[in-house]
């Protein structure tokens, strides 16, 4: 008996719920803008600076083609002008088969706006002729000139960006040769610069990714019926599947139910996504040592593999955490993880017992060398019987070393304490883990080291990580550890060298115009060592000071060698960080306490800057009431003074502005107030303090005083303290390390206003600097390395 098949009975099909816009905003396309600005910048700099570089590049390739012949010219010409015709035709179809009409005409539009700007900055370099970015542009090996920007280059690669030509393999290749073709034949056709033509597909390009960035690109990741498709084929019968947030956002996840009830975790991984998640992480990982930070996930493949093992391992130590059922390829750019969804709910007020089990978990994972980095208060879970279960890794490590380890008890430590308070999280902790193995997580107690959503954790409770070093240290009965060093580089310390760059310019420009042997040959010697015991008295000035807003007893000697270790530390760190950091220490192994050290160190400043602006003030005054001595203020002091009180005025305005001030100004001010509140009851000490503090201005101004006599340009002592204290104020908003270059072209400036020849201001300048900065600098680090000797800092 013969009749047809009858086919199996279709399921149901698959409810999805999720949010689906028709466009997205990629986060790549801002990455890739980002970079192609810098390219840009680095190609104008380049015309700038190495206009000779570019120049030979330019000449040594028209030489080159200059040995082609003829015919084969005219062939690359002709090939070029139809590929530059067919490129864009053949792109215009694709948008119209695939249905993309409104890409189209964005596509086409921005092609026009990139050949307008490419026009209107050409005509802006135009305007200069005489620039070295015009002659590089413009200037062709043989002597003739071009057009500064070709605009139809700029067109055509704005186009291409728009409709993504990029992210196809064949077309990028396309476009590439024909590219290719076209600038030889430019070039042998003397039509432009091989910096016009560079610039020309790099600012189309930033044109098209600024275009398709702000508009949107068509959203062609895989849909929830087309992820739901791939799951079912694999063994999955799905009923529903329901979007839901994802925490980092470098994945898409959904809520999977199956027809047996099931409920699964299903996580999305677009290229695209990965990609920009990387761009943090390259960051971290240059910014941070590197067990510190996540390697950069620079594939989706790598990735995807990465969290594979990670959930692969913590299955095969015994602990519980969602378990991985699949992966799969869902379209040529996305990969699917499938997680059981176990039964559980979030640990919120945990007991002592659920704590010891939460640790233990962790624990086992660390005596294999696995760590998690995503023990998080609102993702960690209980299930019925009490039991932990933890989150889907994702930033783990496995074959882990100690530092890594470390970081993830530190972590835990948090979350728990968030969850628990400190005292019940290190107990815990202390019961799962040797008293060595939890003293050895205060170095890594440090904001920076932790991932981002520790981090935020952490600013939402202040005090919170501080709570927890004490609590450890109480319960284990360690001294204070040194903080291991986390970085690699600082932003501060890039900014430091940026800023001594254009100090050493400024102050170079300044060099330049006087004649130093001259001028030192003829100098007066006899005020030098004045000049140099001024300085020293600084020191002193500043121990005395110091001394004064510490209750506790401090030896006067080890204090001012403190005070002159503080300058070589203030040399080689970012400026307020080195010297501050050595009183700190000074002050902690003097036994001070660690409230008491920022109370008085924060009063100490709070002070001193008070006094420097009555003290400015009052010779301000002095000195214009003076009928023989005056400074002269430019109008545009007023100016700057206006504006900052506007900015202030208009953030006192802003609620959120007013907020964030009062958060960081209000603590320190009440705290410099309770200890000011401390020292009016002891008069000794605040007078102890007053007058260190006067006395070290004092002794500045001598120093600067006595340096101006030097070079024979006598004035007059309230002059040089409202050139001293002006150039002080300066230098101490100036991002360099003692203010450099900014202290120098203020005060120099000042004494030209009082009648001090230009050549001898620079050089009175000099020595004043060089007795107060730059000698203190050698002398201070032995001071460091004697009081290193002695355990003393």
């Amino acid at each position: 008996m013969t009749g047809t098949a009858v086919p199996p009975p279709r399921s149901p099909q698959v409810e999805v719920v999720e949010s689906w816009p028709a466009r997205i905003h990629r986060p790549l396309d801002l990455i890739r803008l980002i970079a192609l600005v810098v390219v840009l910048l680095l190609l104008t700099g380049l015309a700038v600076v190495g206009r000779e570089t570019s120049r030979g590049a330019s000449a040594d390739l028209a030489r080159l083609l200059g040995h082609l012949p003829a015919l084969f010219g005219d062939a690359l010409r002709f090939v070029s002008a139809l590929g530059a015709l067919a490129i864009p035709l053949a792109l215009i179809v694709r948008e119209i088969v695939r249905g993309y009409r409104r890409r189209l005409i964005e596509a086409v539009l921005t092609g026009l706006l990139a050949m307008g700007v490419a026009e209107g900055l050409g005509r802006v370099v135009t305007a200069f002729p005489s620039s070295a970015l015009h002659a590089a542009l413009t200037r062709l090996p043989g002597g003739a000139t071009a057009r500064p920007l070709d605009a139809y280059l700029a067109a055509l690669f704005a186009f291409a960006a728009v409709v993504g030509v990029v992210d196809e393999k064949l077309w990028r290749r396309l476009l590439g040769a024909v590219t290719a073709v076209y600038v030889i034949s430019a070039f042998i056709a003397a039509q432009a610069t091989l910096l016009s033509l560079t610039s020309s597909v790099v600012l189309g390009m930033g044109v098209g990714i600024a275009v398709r960035f702000a508009a949107g690109s068509v959203n062609d990741r895989p849909d929830g019926n087309r992820i739901a498709g791939a799951v079912g084929r694999q063994g999955f019968d799905l009923v529903r599947l329901e979007e839901v947030a994802a925490d980092p956002d470098d994945h898409r996840e959904y809520l999977a139910t199956t027809r047996a009830g099931k409920q699964l975790t299903v996580q999305v991984f677009d290229r695209e996504l990965i990609a920009s998640g990387a761009a943090y992480n390259v960051y971290r990982t240059l910014r941070l040592r590197t067990e510190l930070a996540p390697a950069p996930a620079l594939s989706l493949e790598r990735v995807t593999e990465h969290r594979s093992l990670l959930a692969m391992m913590m299955q095969s130590v015994g602990v519980r955490s969602p378990r991985l059922l699949a992966g799969l390829p869902c379209g040529p750019d996305s990969i699917v993880l499938v997680y059981e969804l176990p039964v559980a709910t979030a640990l919120q007020d945990p007991t002592d017992r659920q704590l010891d089990e939460l640790w233990s978990s962790v624990s086992t994972l660390h005596v294999h060398r696995v760590t998690h980095r995503g023990l998080t208060a609102g993702k960690l879970l209980m299930d019925p019987s009490g039991q932990p279960v933890l989150p889907i890794p994702a930033d783990g490590a496995v074959f882990a070393s100690d530092l890594r380890v470390s970081l993830d008890r530190v972590q835990l430590l948090i979350t728990t304490a968030q969850l628990a308070g400190a005292e019940r999280a290190v107990r815990s902790a202390r019961s799962n883990m040797t008293e060595d193995e939890l003293a050895a997580v205060i170095p890594v107690l440090q904001p920076i080291a932790l991932p981002g959503a520790t981090r935020r954790a952490v600013k939402q409770h202040p005090g919170l990580l501080e709570s927890v070093r004490n609590e450890i240290q109480a319960q284990t009965d360690h001294r204070p550890h040194e903080l291991v060093e986390v970085e690699r580089i600082r932003p501060r310390a890039i900014l430091s060298i940026v800023a001594i760059i254009v100090a050493g310019y400024l102050v170079v420009g300044q060099l330049s115009s006087v004649d130093l042997v001259t001028v030192f040959s003829q100098a007066r010697w006899r005020w030098v060592p004045l000049v140099l015991l001024a300085s020293a008295l600084t020191y002193v000035a500043a121990a005395v000071s110091l001394m004064g807003y510490v209750r506790e007893k401090l030896s006067f000697a080890r204090t001012a060698l403190a005070q002159l270790a503080a300058s070589f530390a203030g040399f080689v760190t970012p400026p307020a960080v080195g010297g501050l950091t050595i009183n700190v220490r000074y002050l902690q192994k003097s036994g001070v306490a660690s409230a008491g050290i920022a109370t008085s160190l924060g009063l100490s400043q709070a002070v001193n800057a008070a006094l420097h602006v009555v003290l400015l003030l009052a010779v301000a005054a002095a000195t214009g009431a003076s009928t023989s001595e005056g400074l002269p203020v430019p109008g545009w002091a007023f100016g700057i003074l206006g504006g900052l009180a506007g900015l202030i005025l208009l953030a006192l305005a802003i609620p959120g502005a007013r907020h964030w001030l009062s958060a960081r100004l209000l603590p320190p001010l009440r705290q410099s107030l309770s200890r000011l509140a401390d020292l009016l009851t002891s008069p000794a000490k605040l007078a102890q303090a007053l007058v260190g503090a006067l006395a070290l201005n004092t002794a500045y101004i001598a120093a600067l005083w006595c340096a101006v006599h030097a070079f024979h340009s006598p004035i007059g002592l309230t002059g040089a303290a409202v050139v001293y204290l002006t150039g002080a104020a300066i230098g101490s908003v100036a991002p360099t390390p003692g203010g450099l270059g900014a202290v120098e072209v203020a005060l120099s400036t000042g004494l030209a206003a009082l009648g001090v020849p230009s050549t001898a201001a620079v050089s009175s300048v000099l020595l004043f600097r060089l007795a107060t900065f730059w000698l203190p600098v050698p002398l201070g680090w032995l001071a460091l390395r004697w009081l290193q000797r002695r355990d003393a800092v």
